[in-house]
């Protein structure tokens, strides 16, 4: 009887596998190149089990089928893995079909809740809308000043020696800024770089990247019985002590400052103060006053979460990458320090402002070049509800994942002339306005990417004046991306010099 039930269950397994490939959406599909998917698993031995590995086998797999686009199946779901221009304009700039990848959510979600970053529908808009002041250009100059301050402390930390982990002091550096200038809090966590919240963040980028690659934990009741389970539980407990701690210190400002408004009999002139105010905290917990609609605790919360945590890790990163290639290549390092000195002549101690961080083209041209050579984000994706027409004619059928590699884009020999080289001079040349979309873009592009681009110009102008960089250990190798990742998992280790002038 066993036997037969298993027979029987084989039969239906290969018709439901004949029936699907039969679809019209498959039919479409076909029409990229790709490996034929295995029942239940798809394409998942082709990416193992180390999640870890995945996004390089990815990349091998766009290499195989002639660094274009190709398809996967991952489990039930169909992706497109898209690294022409042309299509990623397509999708990005799509005004309707803004989902995130099923996945990706799944892993986003027990973390930092409904968020702005997996929310849909009307509760996107309300809160993209409500927060978009606080990241006006108009606002720059506020947030330069924040950076220009915790340098200050970050330089009595690093005068006194002469190595220093980048990772270590970066992360903790930048999420005061962010607290500062974002949230109206000074939770001086340079004086604590040691701090749960930085071991939680990079735990909780491990949970959501694995989620890419594992459908299987789109099945709440099977991962509650994980290990899984219980390490997303203990890493989200130990970002929410800090969240809410953030936005309790910035309750009894506000409360204090009402106060001192109704003792004084003057109300109305406080609360115009906290109106125009350009802190994203004021305008979520006064989001009645701003937009007509009042959040609930829990909806300010997990903005407050999802901001602390994703302004601090990949932008602190980013400046220790853009640090380490500084400290790589003398020549960039050179002209990096040649064009701050003509920027601020003599005054090499003085703190830039925004006109003279828009001068700096090759600090620029740096820090991006550094993001493609090492992409902290190497993917974003779309999952559509409808279906898409490419620019070649070709069909993206409705439910498909459509996956934009970064990685795959950024080593395209086609988009990038010798791309294995580390070469800042490329962004002043002509290029495809898609060819580099770090930040995304369209309507649910990154809403902080002005301030995360004035926050890493800033800190590196202050930074590259103040010390002469240098690798702590050979850094000879010429593979050496292979050696910036592989340092990475441990802390990347500078060498640093104070300058004489």
């Amino acid at each position: 009887m066993f036997y037969l039930l298993v027979v029987i269950g084989a039969i239906l397994l290969c018709v439901y596998c004949v029936l699907q490939r039969c679809t019209r959406n498959w039919k479409m599909l076909r029409e990229y190149p790709g490996t034929y998917p295995l029942p239940i698993i798809g394409n998942g031995l082709q990416l193992g089990f180390d999640s870890e590995k995945c996004t390089d086998k990815i990349f091998n797999l766009w290499k195989k089928y002639g660094m274009k686009n190709f398809r996967m199946t991952v489990g039930s779901e169909e992706w497109l893995l898209v690294t022409n221009p042309d299509d990623v304009a397509t999708i990005l700039n799509h005004p309707t079909e803004l989902c995130k990848q099923v996945e990706r959510n799944t892993g986003m979600k027990p973390l930092f809740g409904n968020s702005l970053s997996t929310a849909e529908g009307e509760r996107w808009r309300l809160v993209r809308k409500l927060m978009t002041p606080s990241f006006h250009f108009k606002t720059l100059e506020k947030r330069i000043e924040a950076v220009n301050k915790h340098c200050d402390r970050l330089f009595e930390l690093w005068d006194n020696q002469n190595r220093v982990d980048a990772y270590k002091y970066l992360k903790p550096f930048m999420l005061d800024i962010v607290c500062s200038s974002l949230m109206g809090v000074d939770m001086n966590f340079l004086d604590s770089i040691d701090h749960p919240f930085f071991e939680a963040g990079d735990a909780a980028m491990k949970i959501v990247t694995e989620n890419y690659f594992s459908y299987w934990r789109s099945i709440p009741r099977f991962v509650s019985l994980t290990k899984l389970y219980k390490e997303t539980q203990r890493v989200s407990k130990l970002l929410d002590d800090t969240t809410n701690e953030v936005i309790a210190q910035r309750r009894r400002k506000i409360h204090k400052l009402i106060e001192y408004a109704e003792n004084n009999k003057n109300p109305d002139m406080e609360l115009d103060v906290l109106i125009e105010n350009d802190c994203l905290l004021d305008r979520l917990i006064l989001s009645k006053l701003h937009c007509g609609v009042a959040l609930t605790e829990n909806m300010i919360y997990e903005e407050v979460k999802l901001f602390c945590w994703t302004g601090h890790h990949t932008t602190g990163i980013v400046l220790s990458h853009a640090l380490y290639c500084i400290a790589k290549f003398p020549e960039v390092q050179n002209r990096v320090l040649d064009e701050q000195k003509l920027i601020f002549n003599k005054d090499m101690l003085k703190k830039p402002n925004h006109k003279e961080l828009i001068e700096m083209k090759y600090l620029e041209a740096v820090i991006k070049e550094s993001i493609r050579v090492v992409p902290t984000i190497t993917k974003i994706s779309r999952h559509l509800k409808n279906d898409i027409q490419l620019k070649d004619g070709r069909v993206v059928p409705a439910n498909t994942t459509v996956v934009v590699f970064y990685k795959g884009m950024y080593q395209d020999p086609k988009l990038f002339t010798e791309p294995e080289e580390y070469n800042p001079d490329r962004f002043f040349l002509p290029m495809h306005n898609y060819a580099f979309v770090p930040f995304s873009s369209g309507p649910r592009n990154c809403i902080g990417f002005r301030y995360a681009w004035v926050a890493m110009k800033a800190s590196i102008s202050n930074i590259i004046r103040r010390y002469e960089l240098g690798l702590a250990g050979p850094g000879t190798e010429p593979q050496f991306v292979h050696r910036l990742m592989t340092e990475s998992r441990n802390g990347i280790q500078l060498n640093i010099k104070r300058r004489v002038y």
